[in-house]
């Protein structure tokens, strides 16, 4: 899974033409979530204020989501394992259980003690012992997770951490906001999480671009898309180090190892962006052969996958 403190780096590039001059659309910017969160609309009579609410939106959901503010929701049911949560909380766990059930594991919000472990092998420069995963990885099952209405029960000391799907969780709340305020066209980036919906200011679908993972500022794939939600994960960018060995910030829920040998990068496009996070690191995991299985199996969902060999594979419907 994704380690909580990374951001993520892997961006979905925007190639908006001439987006800053246009008159008809209004962008702001703001540091959160632990990256950068951008939000570009319609102009309309009153989008300060829209704005405005959409971004303490998220601040209100970081506050409940965030495993680094200690008095969060997720927070405090790591540390009592048994906690009455908001609604929210409980729709992106039970998405989470959702992601975990159709990749098999792959992707799994409990990776919280293996991803712990690691960090804390790093800080000792000592790679873990395979005694010591196997202990770790008793804490480690999404099936640990218990929903009885609002209550939500951890077993066998486990521990969530919904980095891995909260951004694109918020994303798509943040759109749910937008378009009760009436917004058409628009899109939110939360640091490589989107949503784009409309139309762009040229009238057209919005052109993404996603980032070469091999030649950082450079795009390897460009593509118009609206009405879906986008994500893309990877591990070339983002590493612990430990004996001079980079270890990977993905880790393999059921191995407690990292995901080195199969994709470079992962991009999913989905009906919501919830759904493409947590499938983007699911298939991570899964590798190129599952990974497409999966995707062509799913509906309203399409994946691009990169390989060490710089090999670009497509689902069957990918848009290009």
């Amino acid at each position: 899974m994704k380690i909580p403190i990374k951001i993520l780096l892997i961006f979905l590039f925007l190639c908006f033409l001439s987006f800053s001059k246009s008159f008809n659309f209004v962008e702001r910017t703001e540091f959160l979530l632990d990256t950068i969160f951008e939000i570009k609309i319609e102009r309309i009579k009153n989008d300060k204020e829209v704005l405005d609410e959409a971004f303490k939106l998220v601040k209100n959901l970081e506050r409940k989501l965030s495993i680094f503010k200690e008095e969060s929701e997720v927070s405090k049911l790591n540390r009592y394992k048994k906690y009455t949560v908001s609604p929210e909380t409980i729709e992106v766990i039970k998405k989470s259980i959702y992601v975990s059930e159709i990749t098999e594991g792959a992707f799994d919000i409990t990776c919280k003690p293996i991803i712990d472990l690691y960090k804390q092998k790093s800080k000792e420069n000592r790679i873990p012992t395979n005694k010591e995963i196997n202990e770790i990885l008793k804490k480690v099952g999404w099936e640990k997770i218990k929903i009885n209405g609002n209550i939500i029960t951890l077993h066998n000391d486990a521990e969530i951490d919904l980095g891995g799907i909260a951004k694109g969780f918020i994303v798509d709340r943040v759109y749910e906001f937008l378009k009760s305020k009436g917004i058409k066209n628009g899109i939110i980036n939360g640091g490589g999480d989107l949503y784009c919906w409309g139309s762009n200011p040229e009238g057209k679908n919005w052109k993404i671009g996603i980032e070469n993972p091999f030649e950082e500022g450079k795009i390897i794939e460009i593509f118009r898309i609206t009405n879906k939600g986008i994500a893309t994960s990877g591990n070339y960018k983002r590493y612990l180090k430990i004996k001079s060995k980079k270890i990977g910030h993905i880790v393999n829920p059921k191995t407690g190892l990292p995901a080195e040998e199969i994709p470079v990068s992962v991009t999913v496009i989905a009906s919501d962006c919830t759904i493409a996070d947590g499938l983007a690191t699911g298939i991570f995991v899964l590798g190129v052969e599952k990974g497409m299985e999966l995707v062509n199996g799913l509906k309203n969902v399409e994946c691009l996958i990169v390989d060490k060999e710089r090999r670009i594979y497509k689902s069957k419907n990918f848009p290009f």
